[in-house]
């Protein structure tokens, strides 16, 4: 283990909602009692209904999505909480992996944030009270399939430890997965807020992985996350305490001097992290939908995102042109690899022609990939 301290970077601030809405039933959850015993300086409105909410908020507001980050609405999800995840698209090599919605949007601010256009009809930050109910549904479906290796990660449309402490859904999850013999449980983040994981007392089953980019992208790209250095003090505490830790150069976003930028922050990386604690490194290009587009450049007219030219892929999502991607993937895999041959890399929602041009063969031939892609 490092002995680096964390010595720069701004950390999470704590969030602080304009409102609290909480649905007519969902008053009686224990959930709900305890996140309002942490904003009992915050009103609280009761609502029927969160979609007229939606339209009532829609209807007054300039910036919708920013804005709607402000008010935070406590709700029952209705409806299977599993779900594969949306890798799995035409002409994308996928990892097998499971997502679990909890919350929907995120406090921080990202330019690239694919959810400025995904929640743009439903922009509030919501959280999911009924967790009793996932619990039980995860319960079942691992029961009945005994013989299959779940990877299931709840960061999907939000992060998965931004609002842990004041929405603890760590306390359940980590324990619920902990008792489990063929699922782990995947925490992605790029919040310091691991406070209720280091009071947990195993974390056997939980790898806690961290979404990291270069200071330079992370001060203009990244609003309101915490610095670099503070997502890896973060991870190092986590590392320390047993947990299994990730991380996920993604998205690589090529600004200029990007060689040196991704370089920097691989040595930083291996200042905090040795390989040995690493249970991988995932990387994955700028990628969005058109509607997209004109979003960012609205709401972040500062952003270097479309510096480059990109194109449409199979899936309907512009990248970078593909040289471009298999020079970056190439360059920082090799990185890393300096670091250590023996760590762990994938690459996030690529293509087969990618994989096999970055790596000269495709998944299923690599024996240390093999298990991403049998879960």
């Amino acid at each position: 283990m490092s002995n680096k301290t964390k010595t720069s970077g701004s950390t999470q601030s704590i969030y602080q909602p304009d409102a609290v809405f909480v649905e007519q039933n969902c008053r009686n959850f224990p959930l709900t009692e305890e996140i309002l015993s942490r904003l009992s300086h915050v009103p609280v409105y009761e609502i029927q209904d969160i979609e007229q909410l939606e339209t009532q908020f829609k209807t007054s507001q300039n910036d919708v999505f920013g804005e709607g980050k402000k008010n935070l609405v406590l709700s029952r999800f209705n409806g299977s909480f599993l779900k594969k995840c949306p890798g799995a698209s035409p002409g994308m090599v996928c990892c097998n992996y499971y997502v679990v919605n909890l919350a929907k949007n995120c406090i921080f601010d990202c330019s690239y944030c694919f959810l400025q256009d995904f929640l743009n009809n439903n922009p509030l930050q919501v959280a999911y009270v009924n967790i009793e109910d996932l619990l039980q549904e995860l319960e079942e479906v691992f029961a009945q399939f005994p013989d299959r290796a779940f990877r299931v990660g709840t960061g999907e449309i939000t992060d998965s430890l931004a609002l842990d402490s004041l929405i603890p859904y760590s306390n359940s999850l980590v324990p619920f997965f902990n008792k489990q013999k063929n699922a782990v449980l995947e925490l992605k983040t790029k919040s310091d807020c691991v406070e209720n994981l280091l009071d947990q007392p195993d974390p056997t089953n939980v790898i806690v992985s961290w979404s990291i980019n270069p200071q330079q992208v992370i001060d203009l790209e990244e609003k309101g996350t915490p610095g670099l250095e503070s997502r890896l003090h973060a991870a190092s505490l986590c590392a320390e305490k047993g947990y299994r830790v990730g991380f996920h150069l993604d998205p690589i976003i090529l600004i200029p001097e990007w060689e040196e930028a991704y370089r920097g922050l691989v040595d930083t990386l291996f200042d905090f992290i040795p390989a040995s604690q690493m249970e991988w490194v995932s990387l994955g290009s700028f990628r969005y939908r058109s509607s997209l587009k004109p979003i960012i450049k609205s709401r972040h007219p500062e952003t270097l995102l479309f510096t480059g030219e990109h194109l449409p892929g199979k899936d309907g999502k512009f990248r970078y042109l593909r040289p471009l991607r298999n020079k970056a993937y190439e360059t920082i895999r090799g990185f890393l690899q300096e670091k250590s041959k023996e760590l762990s890399i994938y690459f996030c929602m690529e293509t087969k022609e990618v994989w096999e041009g970055v790596t000269g063969k495709t998944p299923r031939s690599d024996e240390k990939l093999d298990a991403f892609f049998d879960l």
